[in-house]
């Protein structure tokens, strides 16, 4: 039997461990590998870079997230909590993916054990609740991939069969760049309200490039050049 005196010691060193857990974790904007690159009251933007053999610091996600692959071969090695490391399996370029942290927070480290650099195009949704269940947009070459309560994801693919595409989007959404060369357009009347997001007439010609199409807008792509050209879109509900 535990003496009362022994119990309440272990009760407090067992609150201080906890304690000292929390601190030791910073939120997901302040660490140095996940950069924020915009930010408006509906959305985050974050470029993640982890270089090879890098570790990051232990992060707390408290918001959903939509990541997408901007490299290939690249496995990363992710500890949750006090759970032991495990390794997961690359993600090819332009692998999108959904995860729900609202209400439901968690932290982790993500350490980099491929020979390539670990990038991800990340967005987060702002909203804690209240997610909007507005229609999903429709258009040629574009093809929903994934949805969430906080997001839907879309693939557009432009070839030379079909090297442009039109649809309207019911709430905000970020296009990103995974390969070729596109031109966007759109209004930018919603541009003042934005500041520091590309917002209307756009060429994207480096993949992670994106531009923000505000809610409502429609918007217009096409493909430049020769070559196929792909976009994933990320709707923000």
């Amino acid at each position: 039997m535990i003496a009362p005196m022994h119990a309440s010691r272990l009760i407090g060193l067992f609150v201080l461990a906890a304690v000292a857990s929390v601190v030791a974790q910073v939120p997901l904007s302040k660490e140095p590998r996940h950069h924020v690159t915009f930010e408006n009251p509906q959305l985050r933007i974050l470029d993640v870079n982890i270089p090879p053999g890098d570790k990051s610091l232990d992060h707390r996600h408290e918001l959903d997230i939509a990541t997408v692959s901007m490299s290939m071969g690249t496995n990363p090695r992710i500890q949750t909590g006090s759970q032991p490391a495990a390794e997961r399996p690359s993600r090819p370029l332009g692998d999108a993916t959904i995860a729900e942290y609202a209400g439901k927070a968690s932290s982790h480290t993500i350490e980099n054990v491929g020979k390539s650099a670990y990038q991800l195009f990340a967005v987060e949704n702002l909203k804690t609740s209240g997610w909007s269940t507005a229609p999903a947009a429709r258009g040629l070459a574009t093809k929903m991939t994934r949805e969430a309560r906080s997001f839907r994801l879309y693939d557009v693919s432009l070839s030379k069969e079909t090297s442009q595409t039109s649809h309207t989007h019911a709430v905000p959404t970020v296009a990103v760049l995974i390969s070729g060369t596109v031109m966007s357009d759109g209004p930018d009347t919603q541009a003042k309200a934005n500041p520091g997001a590309p917002i209307g007439l756009k060429q994207l010609t480096q993949p992670g490039q994106w531009i923000l199409v505000p809610s409502g807008d429609t918007h217009h792509i096409v493909r430049l050049g020769v070559g196929d050209a792909r976009v994933v879109e990320i709707e923000i509900r």
